[in-house]
């Protein structure tokens, strides 16, 4: 394990203390990106429902499904569609959100059912290029990490599109 990736632990154990849950079991997903964009642009990406909605992509969409993203208080909504049905939704609270760095709350209800995980995403880079690195820690069992991990895969990869040149 090379030096920065410790330090990176360490200030992400910080972050992911918590006394109601064990948040850094080994069912952890933790990836990175690099967008071709500024660190504001991707941040409004990653806040602004209007956007949010256009980039996550859920396990087993096809044509006839799609996403409402709301704005609460301090927080957010995610609300799924299938067959013009709401089949689930997600709900979370921000406990930092700036420019560059967010920690959210993540639980899932409906269809899927899952208990509050945490969410980093930090944001490093320049005028040109912004790398998104995103930590989901706190997931409850085997089936909630795949699935979690391909939903952060495709929806990923689908940012990424957006922002090519």
């Amino acid at each position: 394990m090379s030096t920065q990736a410790i330090t990176a632990d360490r200030k992400l154990t910080r972050y992911f203390q918590t006394a109601d849950r064990d948040v850094n079991s080994g069912l952890n997903i933790a990836c990175s990106v690099t967008l071709h964009s500024d660190a504001v642009r991707v941040f409004q990406a990653l806040t602004r429902p209007e956007f949010l909605e256009t980039w996550i992509t859920l396990p087993g969409d096809d044509v006839a499904c799609y996403l409402v993203a709301w704005q609460q208080d301090g927080g957010y909504q995610l609300d799924h569609y299938r067959d013009g049905s709401r089949d689930l939704m997600i709900r979370g609270d921000y406990r930092i959100c700036r420019r560059r760095k967010l920690l959210f709350t993540w639980r899932m209800s409906g269809e899927l059912n899952s208990p509050e995980s945490l969410i980093y995403v930090g944001l490093h880079g320049n005028f040109t290029s912004t790398i998104l690195e995103l930590h989901h820690r706190g997931l409850s069992s085997e089936q909630e990490y795949l699935w979690q991990q391909e939903m952060w895969n495709s929806s990923l990869g689908r940012l990424q599109r957006i922002f090519q040149r």
